[in-house]
Formats: structure tokens, C-alpha cells, sequence
């Protein structure tokens, strides 16, 4: 993970723990619609490195092994913009009905060329020139894993201040002369706003809090609607507790969360989802940072697959959402180098 400048590498191999480790970082990368599909993980070292660190490893790694790899020339099977639909119209349906006000479906590309050592080499060499607003992270073990760079984090505590944000409304850079500001568009600031109140509700309990926003965020190939959050906490909170309780916002999930969400997975395409859209958490004795598992690649033993998510609103647009949908995933074949 890289964070505020810093990478935190995690050497393997890993053993699942019951609790949080005192010393050292446990890794927490459960699946989107089961929190407890998978333990704490907690390697064997760990060290703290800065970026030409990170780049001479990677450029090391790489002279001794020439192989180009091959996951940068894969052909990707794209999403079926008719299974997109399906879920966007029965959203739609259930905003209409009054049973929701906002929900995210997710939209996979695969590929059957899985992750080798050197992709990975490659990609984190590429991920090294990443803009700052993004967390560099990953985790990988036993033939299945996760690298990317998520602009959004659940929660980042560290000296009794709990910080988070609302990341939510989007435009591509391609589509901004065309469109009026995401201050101006009332669709999105509509789709930001309860993602606002939500986290309100949520972080109440811990203390005041302080926001800043609604503003917009500008990354490599896209703007965003982001409002931060802070609160200084009394008492330091179960990170695993915390993280269950705010997991998913409605950027991610459903909103209100009396609605649930796990039953978004009927829709189709979702197969092999995983971790996408959940939360990837360090946590150490004392502070934790945990991300938002967006904007990545995911793979195992059989294949690769790239994400995108929208939030659909009553406001949404089948035409729209799909282009947005794709300038997600490409902003990720961007920064890891597979889109040349």
C-alpha cells in the first residue's frame, strides 16, 4: 500500500489470525457481500519504503527476469451491455416503488491470460508514477489477488482522528466540455448527497464532525464529487468493527442500508466478484487505513477481470452509465499499463 507517500510491503507467506496483531500490519481483504468470508492475514515482515525503493525492486525483479509476460497483450472480453440494463431497469423499477433511492451495479471485463510475477512487476512499476490522489495497493497469495489504485478510502485512523470521505458522482474527462460541472448536475450531486447523509448517520456516534465539500476531485482520466470527513474519537475503535459497520457506503452499496445489498449479486455478470468494491484493510495496533477496493485488476487461477460500478439514481441514463462504466475500466488499463 502506498500512503502519504510512503509504501508499506508485507512480505508472505501469510497465516490467517483471529484478531488484529499488536505488532506489525494484518492485511483484511474479505469478499464484497461476506465480511466474514476470509481472516486477517498477517505476513512474516514488514517494511517501509519510499518510491525509488519500490522502483529499484521492481526494475530489479525484472532484469533477471526477461520474460515480457503476457497479461499486457491479452484480448479482454467486454461486459454485456444488455445485463447492464437488466440491472439498471430493475434499480430503476425498485426507486420507483419506493423500496430504494440509490443502488451501484458492478460490470466485469475478463480475460482467460491470468497474473504472472513479472505483470505484476510490471504494473507496480507503472503504479509508481500514479498521481498522489490515489492509494497504490495489493495483495496476492496462493494463485489469486488484487493490484490497483483506489481514490477512495472507508476510513484512514491514525492519533485518535478518524477520517473518511464521500466519493461519489463522476464525469469522464472526455465527456467535461460537454456536460455542465458536477456542482451544476443535479443527477450526480443527487447520488453524492446520500452518500453525505449516510456517513453522517454513521459517524455520529464517535463525535463531531467536521466536513469539507462537496468538491471536485480531479484524476488521470476522470472528476469525481468528494466530501472529507473527520472526527476526533474518544476512544480508539475495533478496526475490524469499524470497518464491518461502514461497509458498503452507499458510493458502493445501497441506499437507505435498511434495504441490504447482497441482493444485487442475482444480477448477471457478477460472477467471481470477490473482493471488488470491498474494503482492503492494514490495520496495526494503534492506527489503519482501509480502502475502498476500486479501480483494479482481480485474478485467480483462471482468469482476469477489470470492474467499473455507477451509482443509478432516478435521473440515469442507460447511455450514459455505459460510457462512464468504460472509461472506469480504461482509466484502470491506463494505470497499470495495459491500455498502450
Amino acid at each position: 500500500m502506498r500512503h502519504k507517500g510512503l509504501w508499506t510491503v508485507i512480505e508472505g507467506p501469510f497465516e490467517p489470525v483471529k484478531n488484529a496483531n499488536t505488532q506489525g500490519i494484518s492485511v483484511f481483504w474479505p469478499d464484497f457481500y461476506d465480511l466474514d468470508s476470509k481472516p486477517l492475514y498477517q505476513g512474516v515482515c514488514t517494511y517501509e519504503l519510499n518510491t525509488s525503493q519500490i522502483v529499484a525492486v521492481c526494475e530489479s525483479f525484472l532484469q533477471k527476469n526477461s520474460s515480457e509476460g503476457l497479461l499486457s497483450k491479452a484480448p479482454w472480453n467486454e461486459p454485456s451491455k444488455d445485463d447492464f440494463a437488466v440491472a439498471l431497469n430493475s434499480m430503476q423499477e425498485k426507486i420507483r416503488h419506493g423500496e430504494i433511492q440509490k443502488a451501484v451495479p458492478v460490470i466485469f471485463a475478463r480475460s482467460k491470460q491470468t497474473v504472472a510475477a513479472v505483470d505484476r512487476a510490471r504494473m507496480l512499476l507503472t503504479l509508481t508514477k500514479a498521481p498522489d490522489t490515489l492509494f497504490v495497493y495489493g495483495f496476492w497469495q496462493n494463485g489469486e489477488g488484487v493490484l490497483g489504485a483506489t481514490p477512495e478510502t472507508l476510513f484512514d485512523f491514525e492519533n485518535d482522528q478518524l477520517n473518511t470521505m464521500a466519493l461519489a458522482g463522476t464525469c469522464p474527462k472526455s465527456e467535461s466540455t460537454e456536460r455542465e460541472s458536477l456542482l451544476q448536475d443535479a443527477k450526480e450531486m443527487e447520488e453524492h448527497d446520500l452518500v453525505v447523509q449516510d456517513l453522517k448517520q454513521r459517524l455520529a456516534k464517535w463525535g463531531a464532525i467536521k466536513t469539507k465539500g462537496p468538491y471536485i476531485l480531479e484524476l488521470p482520466t476522470l472528476y469525481h464529487l468528494k466530501t472529507d470527513f473527520s472526527v476526533q474519537c474518544q476512544t480508539r475503535p475495533d478496526f475490524v468493527a469499524l470497518t464491518k459497520e461502514l461497509h458498503p457506503t452507499p458510493a458502493l452499496g445501497v441506499a437507505p442500508r435498511s434495504a441490504g445489498y447482497k441482493w444485487m449479486a442475482q444480477y448477471p455478470g457478477q460472477e467471481g466478484r470477490g473482493g471488488y468494491g470491498g474494503p482492503m484493510a492494514f490495520i496495526a495496533q494503534d492506527k489503519a487505513v482501509c480502502l475502498v477496493g476500486i479501480r483494479n485488476l482481480q485474478w485467480n487461477s483462471e482468469e482476469a477481470m477489470i470492474g467499473s460500478g455507477c451509482g443509478i439514481v432516478p435521473a440515469s441514463e442507460l447511455d450514459r452509465e455505459w460510457r462512464e462504466l468504460f472509461q472506469k475500466r480504461l482509466s484502470v488499463k491506463k494505470i497499470l499499463g495495459l491500455e498502450l
